[in-house]
């Protein structure tokens, strides 16, 4: 109506205070059917090291924009079977936490031993261990260790652990120095050589 003196700018914002809202309530719907046991995924090939890869490159921007460097500790493909999008996203999560909590360094590792095990560790505060039991809860956040920049529910640990409980897994943080969080996925995940 002629109030706003930029009103383009008044529509950006609003616009971006929907799509946090929206996807707010995404989290919400997807966390409340986990907790009700409806989460299925379907399994399918994926190779970690290759979603591991993808996940770096799509935040490589934000960890060049807080000066922080990115690693892949991986030695081959790493095949499993699991849904790729919602081990991209737990990786995603994982990784973008590293980068917000972390000082300048970030390293994700992947190992296939007697398990297939995803590593990201950061060089912050890390968590207290206090906090180790509760971190996969929903909305806790680690406050006193790990500083906000205002981003973030408190939703993306506990539903990463929906994701990889139903996929046969279990997912773990580790008291700090540094930031340290793990899942692992079990060794019969690994799809058959054809």
């Amino acid at each position: 109506d002629g109030l706003a003196p930029d009103p383009q700018r008044y529509l950006r914002s609003m616009q971006a205070d929907l799509d946090a809202m929206s996807h707010l309530v995404d989290d919400l719907f997807l966390l409340a059917t986990i907790e009700a046991g409806r989460l299925e995924i379907d399994p399918e090939p994926v190779d970690l090291a290759e979603l591991a890869d993808e996940s770096i490159e799509a935040l490589q921007p934000v960890a060049s924009g807080k000066q922080v460097e990115l690693r892949l500790d991986a030695s081959g493909s790493v095949p499993a079977l699991g849904g790729p999008e919602a081990l991209g996203r737990v990786m995603r999560n994982l990784i973008d936490n590293a980068i917000r909590h972390g000082d300048t360094r970030v390293v994700v590792s992947l190992a296939a031993d007697d398990q297939l095990r995803f590593r990201v560790e950061d060089d912050g505060e890390g968590f207290p261990p206090d906090f180790v039991d509760r971190a996969f809860e929903s909305f806790t956040r680690a406050d006193s260790a790990r500083t906000r920049d205002g981003s973030g529910t408190g939703l993306g640990l506990a539903i990463a652990h929906g994701f990889v409980s139903a996929l046969g897994g279990s997912i773990h943080a580790e008291p700090g120095p540094g930031g340290k969080v793990e899942f692992i996925l079990p060794v019969d995940s690994v799809p058959p050589v054809a």
